[in-house]
């Protein structure tokens, strides 16, 4: 059980599907500052009143969770500097039969846009960084790591986050991305 409600947390911010182009759309917080992108001791910040092209909610379809039975459909918010992810997970590939033995997990918390990253592929990424404060109404305090790419309104992620910058993936999951729904 304990392995259902990690995976899918960790899912919730993975994505991927296919890359293309040159660059990313992705932007700094703001073109003046480097974004406080935190560290292991304190939460990432972006302004509650800064727009990010994240801005808005992103849909993950139904697909199959790595390493896992199950299937899930994964949503994701982003406004100003705040998050929120929502995860319904299912037996079935077709996500009409819920999974009753794990719950429909949802999370919140603050994040920041850092550094461009020039990936292997080509590609640039940028840094992202999470601090999830609060998981299925509990107090968390977790930091998390990865990397994102922005093509024609698909969201990319790393395959995974690590909980430390030093360790943040350098490539970019290209199995299930999310589309931005509003």
């Amino acid at each position: 059980m304990k392995r259902v409600v990690a995976c899918t947390l960790v899912s919730a911010l993975m994505a991927g599907c296919g890359g293309g182009g040159s660059g990313s759309d992705l932007e700094k917080t703001d073109e003046n500052t480097t974004p406080d992108t935190g560290n292991e001791d304190n939460g990432v910040v972006t302004p509650n009143d800064q727009i990010t092209v994240l801005e808005g909610t992103w849909n993950k379809q139904c697909g199959p969770v790595e390493g896992e039975a199950h299937h899930d459909i994964v949503t994701v918010s982003f406004t100003g500097g705040a998050f929120t992810t929502s995860i319904e997970n299912y037996i079935d590939s077709g996500c009409s039969i819920p999974l009753q033995e794990a719950p429909n997990p949802t999370s919140s918390g603050n994040f920041a846009l850092g550094d461009d990253v020039l990936l292997s592929d080509g590609l640039t990424a940028t840094e992202l960084d999470t601090h999830i404060t609060q998981f299925d109404g509990a107090h968390f305090d977790i930091n998390e790591y990865n990397i994102i790419y922005i093509n024609n309104d698909i969201f990319y992620s790393a395959e995974g986050t690590t909980d430390s910058t030093a360790q943040r993936p350098t490539s970019l999951d290209y199995g299930r991305p999310f589309y931005r729904i509003n």
